[in-house]
């Protein structure tokens, strides 16, 4: 009886084994096929459609061209061709011998394709290409219900498809304005039985891929778990032996399982070097990473974080935050919430003073450092800077600042020059009919020179407010840089101020205004002449970054406060008595207009600004 039993068992056992074996394989199938069949069918619809928005797109471009190649409206080719008191039925034959010949060379090359005209005052289809076979259709209205009609009182283009008048079609049309007057539409449609043509045969061969793809993959399925059931016996009693002993090593088996046991064998040693590896990978990351303990002290730094923070792992290391942050209260109060309250932190700011980098704006975010136990062991700060992306974000708001300045600018300076010029026109009238020595004559010049001043000044308000009105050409950076010096040749004569120039051999083209770009230099030049009274150095350079032109411009002499850097292109603002302070905004406002931006930075003993201008693409106009 127990003989039998244990025959039983055996039994059982091997039928639930083969059972098991068939439920793994068809699982293994399933979940092989079933992504190749789903793909198929996801990339059957999109192809559909993309096909389906290729035919729209294509057909949309015809009309286009049927709108472009429409010089004259209707009504003027009837005026042209003399039958303004003509009849309907003559104006729309006439018309059609007139455009008859357009519409047939645009359908003749696009084979397929049907195009026409339609005239919303004639209410008839003019013509209708190629006309050997659609001319039947030449002088007849289209229905009330004709998406035509919707197009010429919505005036948008539209896609339609449906039985209309050359059958079941995809038909584009667009509205034929000329002025403000709807004078019809033009059509280009294409027959859905030639798209279902194209349709049935791109199914066909996606089909045929699918269904070869499944029996490949339902094959290799089968081979493959045939070649885990011979290895896995082995993997398995490797796997219990590294549970006791971690300096047990598998030996090493042929093919892809042999990768499996590579890796099973390098675990013991990858939990020894797990420290060093998560060290590497720390280094290895754009943010900066700071571990803290319980007691607030560092325990960890990878290397962008010494980089932003402008210290090494050996200074900070085992350093209390307190101290190691002690000029930075807003860094401190980030941490203490961590460490003493338990609140992570999300998106926090703290604007660092780098030694070298100067302020740098930085992201901050902390977590809770927590053991597999749940154990608190202190807390993980991660750094971004944001640097750059907050200066392009100050560069986007002066520049929309500066637009509104720029229009209230436009409407003082118009305001101003009217009552301007008759100020000085009475002023000198009155001069005229002065003595020639009397008193009053020197108050009376007086005037004049002040209304001069102040029309320069109402010039500059206008340039600042429409900088980009002077017509745009290929601008050779070089020259427009050497004709700016030329100006400034009589103000550095006799001062101690060299010029000194380094360029790139291959300086790229820009798309500007020569005249508004000589300004631009000529306002920083001047600016760097101004910063200089006991004489200097100025250095220029070009130099290409990517698509855009940099054009680099140093002086010596001291520096500008930091909070100011951003200040000296705002309108008005100036440090010299007799200064406007439009130079440098207009420069900015020009530049801007151009896709670019100016921005000012400190160096050691020198200031530099630098303009960054999109350079001209290859065959651009």
């Amino acid at each position: 009886m127990n003989t039998i039993e244990v025959s039983k068992k055996g039994e059982d056992w091997i039928v639930k084994s083969y059972i098991y074996r068939i439920r793994f394989v068809a699982s293994v199938i399933t979940v092989t096929v079933l992504p190749i069949v789903i793909t198929g069918i996801v990339l059957l619809k999109a192809a559909e459609q993309a096909l389906l928005k290729e035919k729209e797109q294509k057909l949309i471009s015809i009309t286009q061209q049927l709108d472009f190649a429409l010089t004259k409206d209707y009504d003027e080719l009837v005026i042209e061709l003399g039958l303004s008191g003509a009849s309907r039925e003559d104006k729309i034959k006439a018309i059609n011998r007139k455009l008859e010949p357009l519409t047939d060379r645009i359908a003749a090359a696009h084979p397929g394709i049907g195009v026409g005209y339609y005239a919303a005052g004639l209410d008839s289809i003019i013509t209708y290409g190629p006309s050997k076979e659609m001319r039947l259709h030449v002088g007849k209205p289209i229905g009330a219900n004709h998406p035509g009609r919707s197009v010429m009182q919505t005036r948008q283009i539209e896609v339609s498809i449906g039985e209309q008048v050359r059958g079941n079609i995809m038909n584009a049309m667009i509205p034929l304005i000329r002025g403000d007057q709807v004078i019809g539409y033009a059509w280009a449609n294409e027959l859905m039985t030639n798209i279902d043509v194209q349709l049935a045969g791109m199914r066909q061969g996606i089909y045929a891929i699918l269904g070869i793809g499944c029996v490949i993959a339902a094959v290799a399925s089968g081979l493959v778990v045939h070649r885990l059931e011979v290895i896995l016996a082995e993997i398995k009693s490797g796997l219990r032996k590294l549970s006791f002993d971690l300096s047990f090593r598998m030996k090493k088996l042929d093919g892809e399982p042999g990768e499996i046991s590579g890796a099973i064998n390098k675990l013991a040693s990858d939990l020894q070097t797990s420290r060093s590896h998560t060290e590497t990978i720390m280094d290895s990351m754009d943010s900066g990473v700071i571990a803290l303990d319980q007691r607030g002290r560092i325990t960890a730094w990878n290397y962008s974080a010494a980089q932003l923070i402008g210290l090494s792992l050996e200074q900070a290391r085992g350093v209390l935050y307190t101290e190691a942050f002690a000029g930075s209260e807003t860094f401190r109060n980030i941490l203490s919430e961590t460490l003493q309250n338990g609140r992570t932190i999300r998106d926090a700011q703290w604007l660092h003073h780098h030694h070298e980098k100067g302020t740098l704006c930085l992201k901050v975010s902390t977590s809770i450092w927590k053991s597999p136990m749940d154990e608190v062991l202190g807390a993980i700060v991660v750094l971004e800077d944001r640097t750059e992306w907050k200066q392009m974000e100050t560069r986007l708001a002066q520049a929309e600042r500066l637009a509104v300045i720029g229009e209230w600018a436009s409407s003082i300076a118009h305001e101003v020059r009217n009552p301007l010029t008759s100020i000085k026109a009475f002023a000198q009238i009155i001069e005229e009919e002065l003595p020639k020595e009397h008193d009053s004559r020197e108050y009376t010049a007086i005037i004049v020179e002040e209304v001069e001043r102040l029309n320069r000044f109402a010039d500059e308000l206008l340039l600042f407010s429409r900088p980009s009105e002077e017509p745009n050409v290929p601008v050779h950076l070089l020259q427009v840089i050497h004709q700016s010096l030329k100006l400034i040749e009589p103000g550095i004569t006799g001062k101690q101020i060299t010029v000194q120039q380094a360029h790139e051999n291959d300086v790229p083209l820009v798309q500007a205004s020569p005249e508004l770009l000589k300004q631009v230099f000529l306002n920083i030049l001047l600016n760097a002449l101004q910063a200089m009274p006991e004489g200097g150095v100025i250095q220029i350079g070009t130099k290409r970054e990517g698509d855009y032109a940099h054009v680099h411009v140093t002086n010596e002499g001291q520096p500008i406060a930091e909070e100011h850097l951003l200040s000296v292109f705002e309108p008005f603002y100036t440090t010299k008595p007799a200064g406007t302070g439009l130079g440098l905004a207009i420069s900015q406002r020009i530049v801007q207009a151009y896709g670019g931006h100016i921005f000012a930075e400190n160096l050691s003993g020198s200031v530099r600004f630098t303009v960054v201008l999109p350079v001209r693409k290859e065959g651009g106009i």
